[in-house]
């Protein structure tokens, strides 16, 4: 008894700090997402299952490089969304854009289709030519990719090609 008499600031010092720890702690728990679990939570459920295959990436860069407009084709895989950069020339109108990005579709399974997301995005070297880059997009339940809004090439841009 003597003891906590002569120690009660030190013990008490001792349970305000373990209480402040254990609040902090659990403050953290409620405000900071649990690193444990991955970015995407439960939506990869099943992607093993889908796998795509590279020699699939490589059909597909064989047949859109057939088409002379196109200069390179650059795929990614994130989580459930298949990226395609295409690259095409200069010269390459964006309704013939659009077709090329169309075109890479009917390229995968239909199985993949309807777990993966497409993304297509066509682009063009110059980077002067503000009406690029396309960017086509099919979603899980569509059928064919929806593009974003037509762009017009600036008065600007259009000088700049008459030097």
């Amino acid at each position: 008894m003597k003891f906590l008499k002569k120690n009660k600031v030190v013990i008490f010092v001792v349970l305000i700090f373990l209480s402040l720890v254990v609040l902090v702690a659990e403050v953290k728990r409620l405000l900071v997402p649990d690193e444990g679990k991955a970015a995407y939570g439960d939506r990869l459920d099943g992607i093993e299952n889908h796998k795509i295959k590279d020699y699939v990436y490589e059909d597909i860069e064989t047949k859109l490089k057939e088409d002379k407009k196109v200069i390179n084709v650059e795929h990614k895989l994130h989580g459930k969304i298949i990226n395609l950069i295409i690259t095409v020339s200069d010269e390459t109108s964006v309704a013939d854009a659009k077709k090329i990005a169309s075109n890479t579709v009917p390229m995968f399974d239909e199985d993949d289709l309807k777990f993966y997301t497409l993304q297509v995005y066509v682009k063009k070297d110059n980077k002067d030519l503000n009406n690029f880059p396309i960017i086509g997009y099919k979603g899980t339940a569509t059928k064919e990719l929806v593009f974003t809004k037509d762009r017009e090439i600036t008065k600007e841009e259009d000088n700049k090609d008459e030097k």
